[in-house]
């Protein structure tokens, strides 16, 4: 639970900073691109997952306790990787119980949602839209976030939803 709240407060700060300068979009595109311009598929892996994004995005080192990090000029994604070990029942949580305590503990009115078997919800904070899914893997649970700007949400949102269809854990 302590990095659970470690998490709100960076994600706090994160989203509600103009621009999302710590998320590196503060040079952002003014225009979202269309699906079929951003990129070629590209494979990101990280300490047990891997999310296919385009190669528009970079890899960057996360300063905000994120395990993985990757950034283009439309789009910010997070990886935050949570071992059943930090808390005891921890692995007996449904995927839809620990969005909800990731939810309670951000102080965010969301509620989680089901969609094409993902398990995520959708905030808006500081003229941004993020989206946040969570996996459950063997070991631990995995909290990818996607964060664009809200006049990009439109345009994006297919392709967030294509993002996360291609998160696997072990």
């Amino acid at each position: 639970m302590k990095r659970i709240l470690s998490l709100a407060l960076i994600l706090l700060i994160c989203i509600t900073v103009p621009g999302c300068k710590l998320l590196g979009l503060e040079k952002h595109s003014l225009v979202a691109p269309d699906e079929d311009s951003m990129g070629e598929s590209k494979t990101f892996s990280g300490d047990g997952y891997s999310v296919t994004l385009t190669d528009q995005f970079v890899e960057k080192d996360s300063q905000m306790g994120f395990d993985g990090y990757y950034v283009s000029e439309y789009c910010g994604v997070m990886v935050l990787v949570e071992p059943f070990s930090l808390e005891e029942g921890l692995e007996d949580e449904s995927i839809a119980e620990y969005i909800q305590n990731v939810i309670h503990n951000n102080g965010q009115d969301a509620a989680p949602e089901e969609k094409d078997g993902l398990t995520y919800y959708k905030y808006y904070r500081g003229g941004n839209v993020g989206w946040n899914f969570a996996y459950k893997g063997s070991d631990a649970f995995y909290l990818v976030q996607f964060i664009c700007v809200e006049a990009h949400e439109s345009k994006l949102s297919n392709a967030v939803f294509t993002f996360a269809e291609s998160v696997a854990v072990r």
